[in-house]
C-alpha cells in the first residue's frame, strides 16, 4: 500500500478525532458510541464471511446504553448487569430461533461482546472521567505510533510473516518496531504531560504498549 495514501486519511481521521475529543465532555462520549456503532456493522461484515452472524441490535443497544451509563457515572455493579443482561438475551435470542438463526448467531454475539465490545466499556469509562486526557492520549497515539512505524518497520526489515492467513503483508518484524514504538510514543507522552501533572513514565509506556498490542492482535 502506498504510505502517502494511508497517511492522508490518517492525518484526516487525527483532526476529527481529537476534534470531536477536546470539544467536550459529551462529544467525547458521543464519539466513542458513533465509533462503537460504526464497529458492531464493521465486524459482522466480516465475521459473516467466516460463516457466522450476531445480532447487530443488542450489540448497538449495549454500547449506547453503556455509553451512557459511563456519561453518567453509574455504578459498576449495573454496567456489569446490563453486559450480562445483553449477553444472555443475546445467546437466547438465537437459541430460540434455530432455524433462522441458530448456534452461530448466539456464539457470533457472544464472541463480539467478549472481543472488541467488552473493552469498549474501559474507553467509554475514560472518555467520561476526569483523567480521560492522559488515558486516551496515550492509548490513541500509542496505538497510532505502533501501527505506523509496524508498516514501515515491515516494509524495511520485514521477513517472516505474522498472519499470512488473515493479513498477509504483516511480519513479526514490523510488530516489534510498532511494539518498540507505541513504548517510545508513552514515554515522550509522558514528559509531554509533566507540564501539565505529574504523571509517570512506566504507566504511560505500559498503557500504550498495552493499548497498541490490542491494536494489532484486533
Amino acid at each position: 500500500m502506498n504510505i502517502k495514501k494511508r497517511l492522508l486519511p490518517a492525518a484526516l481521521i487525527v483532526i476529527v478525532t481529537f476534534g470531536c475529543i477536546l470539544l467536550s465532555r459529551p462529544t467525547r462520549v458521543l464519539f466513542f458510541i458513533a465509533l462503537a456503532v460504526m464497529s458492531v456493522f464493521e465486524l459482522g461484515n466480516v465475521m459473516k464471511q467466516a460463516g457466522f452472524s450476531l445480532s447487530r441490535e443488542h450489540l448497538i443497544a449495549y454500547c449506547v446504553v453503556q455509553g451512557g451509563m459511563c456519561y453518567f457515572h453509574t455504578p459498576v455493579l449495573w454496567m456489569v448487569v446490563w453486559y450480562v443482561l445483553i449477553a444472555f438475551s443475546g445467546m437466547l435470542w438465537g437459541v430460540l430461533r434455530p432455524k433462522e438463526l441458530g448456534a452461530h448467531f448466539a456464539v457470533g454475539t457472544l464472541f463480539a461482546l467478549a472481543w472488541p465490545f467488552g473493552f469498549y466499556a474501559v474507553v467509554l469509562h475514560a472518555a467520561a472521567s476526569d483523567i480521560w486526557l492522559p488515558v486516551l492520549l496515550i492509548a490513541i497515539l500509542g496505538t497510532w505510533a505502533c501501527d505506523s512505524m509496524a508498516l514501515i518497520g515491515g516494509k524495511a526489515w520485514g521477513k517472516h510473516k505474522l498472519a499470512p492467513l488473515v493479513s498477509p503483508h504483516k511480519t513479526w518484524e514490523g510488530a516489534v518496531v510498532g511494539a518498540l514504538s507505541s513504548i517510545l510514543a508513552g514515554w515522550l507522552i509522558s514528559l509531554i504531560l509533566k507540564s501539565f501533572s505529574p504523571v509517570p513514565a512506566l504507566p504511560c509506556m505500559a498503557i500504550a504498549l498495552i493499548a497498541s498490542s490490542f491494536g494489532q492482535v484486533g
